[in-house]
């Protein structure tokens, strides 16, 4: 039983880090958009000379940019939440009935991994090298982190439960 408890907590963590992502960039539009804008301008990189994609200095794929990273976040974040409520609703629920409780933290931890993996590294500091401009390591280091965490309650959550008569 203790397990599905933590497991509830995971998810409920990875919610809250989607959903609070999600709002802090919505609260701080201005500060976001322009920090996608930098990274997009390739600006201030110390790094390779000859760039994977030219530099983008348009103001309309910041914004889209931005929109991508905040709608990922907030459904990462809504359905983290949605399978930590199924999983608590069900946490006295035979096997079966939790595990397929799971369903919507599992894809919730998923879409953030996707979200900080392949939208803040792969593309991010792979293809427009993010990493590599002055003021942006923090951002990596930060994706680093969050992708990390994701993959590891995405990774715990995937586990089968334990089999028991009525736990």
């Amino acid at each position: 039983m203790e397990q599905r408890y933590i497991r509830i907590g995971v998810a409920l963590s990875v919610g809250l880090l989607g959903a609070v992502w999600a709002i802090n960039n919505l609260l701080n539009w201005e500060t976001a958009q322009a920090a996608v804008a930098y990274a997009l301008s390739q600006d201030n990189q110390s790094g390779y000379a000859t760039h994977v994609i030219p530099p983008i200095k348009s103001s309309v794929a910041a914004t889209a940019g931005l929109v991508v990273i905040i709608l990922t976040e907030a459904v990462a974040g809504s359905l983290a939440l949605l399978g930590a409520w199924r999983m608590w609703s069900k946490r006295r629920a035979q096997t079966v009935a939790f595990e397929t409780a799971k369903r919507f933290a599992i894809l919730g931890a998923g879409i953030a991994v996707l979200n900080w993996f392949f939208s803040f590294m792969v593309i991010g500091g792979t293809v427009i090298m993010m990493g590599q401009a002055e003021g942006m390591d923090g951002a990596i280091r930060g994706a680093v982190s969050m992708a990390t965490l994701s993959f590891l309650t995405l990774i715990y959550l995937s586990m089968p439960e334990p089999r028991q008569a009525n736990a």
